[in-house]
C-alpha cells in the first residue's frame, strides 16, 4: 500500500469517527431533554392528579363546583426550573459538539500538514516558495480557527451569565408576587 492509500483510509476513518462522534453527541442530548420532557410531564399530571383528588374529598358542593378553578398552572418557579434545566442540557451539548468539531479540525489539519510535508519531500526544485506559502497558509487557517473557538466559548459563557442572571430577577420577581398574593389573601379572610 502507497502512503496515499494509507492516509485516504486513515482519513476515511477519521471521518467516520467525527460522524458518529457528532451524532452521538447530538442523540445524547436530545435524549437528556426528551428525558426532561417526560418527568416535566409526569410531575404535572401527579400534581393535578392529586389536587384533583384532594379536590373531590371535600363535602362542600361549591369546593368541588370550584375545583376547575383551582387546577394548578405550573409555578413560575418550576416553570424557570425547566427553562434553567433545558438551558443547561443546550449548554451541555453545544459544549460536547464543539469538542467533536474541535477534535475533528486538529485531525483534518494534521492530514493537511502531513499532505504539505509529502509534497514538499517529492517537490521539484525551486517549488520552496510554493511550500512557503502553503504552510503560511495553514498557520493563517489554524489562527483563525483559534480565534473563532475563544470567540465562541466567549459568547456561549455571556449567554450563560445572562440566563443566570434572567433566572434570578425572575425567581425575585416570583417571590415578590407570591409574597404579595399571600399577605392580599391574608388581608381579603381578616
Amino acid at each position: 500500500m502507497t502512503d496515499f492509500q494509507e492516509q485516504a483510509a486513515v482519513t476515511q476513518r477519521a471521518n467516520l469517527d467525527f460522524f458518529f462522534g457528532l451524532t452521538g453527541k447530538i442523540l445524547e442530548g436530545e435524549e437528556r431533554l426528551i428525558k426532561l420532557n417526560l418527568d416535566t410531564a409526569k410531575t404535572a399530571f401527579g400534581d393535578w392528579y392529586q389536587r384533583v383528588q384532594d379536590g373531590l374529598a371535600r363535602k362542600d358542593g361549591q369546593e368541588i363546583t370550584g375545583l376547575q378553578d383551582s387546577l394548578p398552572l405550573p409555578s413560575a418557579e418550576k416553570v424557570l426550573t425547566y427553562e434553567r434545566q433545558v438551558a443547561e442540557i443546550a449548554s451541555t451539548t453545544q459544549t460536547q459538539l464543539t469538542e467533536v468539531i474541535n477534535a475533528g479540525y486538529r485531525e483534518v489539519n494534521r492530514q493537511v500538514q502531513w499532505f504539505v510535508e509529502n509534497v514538499a519531500q517529492n517537490a521539484p526544485a525551486g517549488s520552496e516558495a510554493a511550500i512557503a506559502f502553503l504552510k503560511q497558509a495553514i498557520t493563517l487557517a489554524n489562527t483563525a480557527q483559534e480565534g473563532v473557538q475563544k470567540a465562541t466559548k466567549r459568547v456561549v459563557e455571556i449567554a450563560q451569565s445572562n440566563l443566570e442572571a434572567t433566572t434570578k430577577a425572575a425567581t425575585e420577581m416570583t417571590e415578590a408576587a407570591d409574597q404579595a398574593v399571600e399577605k392580599t389573601a391574608k388581608t381579603a379572610k381578616q
